[in-house]
């Protein structure tokens, strides 16, 4: 799939233009990869007024050079910090920012010292927060990301019964990916009985019983972008604790998907959730946030979280995952992706 990296530099520009800058060093492997289409590593960025710089090392030059187009490829021959300094002193560069979550505070500090006199400019979230916001293309390669994964997820439910693993379920996911050309997007979570009270469950060799409950939280990776879905699968007669808080999560999903909608506080969506777990008394249970933005990153800009005040706008892409965590007993998640639409919101995932 074909990206427009020229339109994302552009809209780069315009939101270091407002925070006051004109250049910026980026660092993080995503980013790299989202304004320019590098699948390579140990690269860099460099973001001028009228100019933009690739800079790698011999392993991956060549690669630079047949994949990056509009970006002046620089070969680090000494040192990434010479190779920085020689630029910005080129470029008449005065100011130039960076991520402060993203570059050690030890490389900050010598890197300053190298460009001098020119100031280096701690901030944060500058690309994260234009990545939260997915154009047609993305979207496309999102949905095709999900569709893989609800076809592995329905040939796997299939294969679940008493007497098999939750590491056999998670092996058996890995490889119905595989075969769909994708990649596992985060380790699989299999666990089933008490284990599900883990929200992070790793797989074991539990075998599943009689009567049992598996969740199953699972995406891949697809032409860059990613896909997360929880579903609970129920074997025979289910205890009556756990279809009640089945119940009550599915109820919280549901009231929380229904605020989604360009210009509302993003702790609402969190507060439609929680606070009908809270009502239910279940609120000490789910101690996690609501969800988390997904797209070239399994967890990215925007947080679902009763902290985050930002206003939800249309192309935001997340989950909505609503959980209920009971120790020794068990536990329910119930999680969907959904995209922020001009007028409300549609599950990508049901």
């Amino acid at each position: 799939m074909t990206f427009d990296h020229k339109l994302r530099l552009k809209k780069l520009r315009v939101e270091l233009k407002k925070r006051g800058l004109a250049s910026l060093i980026v660092t993080n492997e995503t980013n790299v990869r989202y304004l320019t289409g590098f699948r390579g590593g140990d690269s860099i960025v460099i973001i001028t007024p009228d100019s933009q710089f690739f800079l790698t090392d011999s392993r991956y030059v060549e690669e630079a050079r047949d994949s990056v187009g509009s970006f002046t490829i620089v070969e680090v021959t000494t040192s990434t910090y010479d190779s920085i300094s020689e630029i910005v002193k080129r470029n008449r560069i005065k100011k130039i920012g960076f991520d402060s979550m993203n570059l050690p505070y030890e490389v900050a500090k010598r890197l300053a010292g190298y460009i001098r006199p020119a100031k280096l400019v701690s901030t944060r979230n500058v690309i994260e927060n234009l990545r939260a916001v997915k154009d047609i293309q993305e979207i496309e390669a999102i949905k095709r990301s999900v569709d893989v994964t609800k076809s592995v997820l329905k040939k796997v439910t299939l294969s679940i019964r008493p007497g098999i693993s939750e590491r056999f379920i998670s092996d058996l996911i890995e490889c119905e990916f595989i075969k769909r050309g994708a990649r596992v997007a985060f380790e699989t979570i299999a666990a089933c009985g008490r284990n599900c009270s883990k929200p992070h469950a790793s797989a074991t060799k539990q075998v599943i019983a009689k009567n049992d409950v598996v969740m199953l939280d699972m995406g891949c990776r697809l032409d860059l972008y990613n896909s997360d879905i929880t579903r609970m699968i129920f074997i025979g007669k289910v205890k009556d604790k756990i279809k009640e808080i089945y119940g009550i999560v599915r109820a919280a999903q549901s009231a929380a998907i229904q605020k989604i909608k360009p210009g509302v506080k993003i702790s609402e969506i969190d507060l439609a959730g929680r606070g009908y777990i809270d009502r239910k008394g279940y609120g000490k249970f789910f101690g996690h946030s609501l969800g988390h933005g997904i797209g070239m990153d399994v967890h990215e800009e925007p947080s679902i979280s009763k902290r985050n005040d930002n206003i939800l706008k249309s192309g935001m892409v997340f989950t909505v995952e609503p959980a209920i965590y009971l120790p020794k007993l068990g536990g329910v998640r119930v999680e969907d992706m959904v995209m922020v639409t001009d007028f409300g919101c549609e599950v990508l995932t049901r």
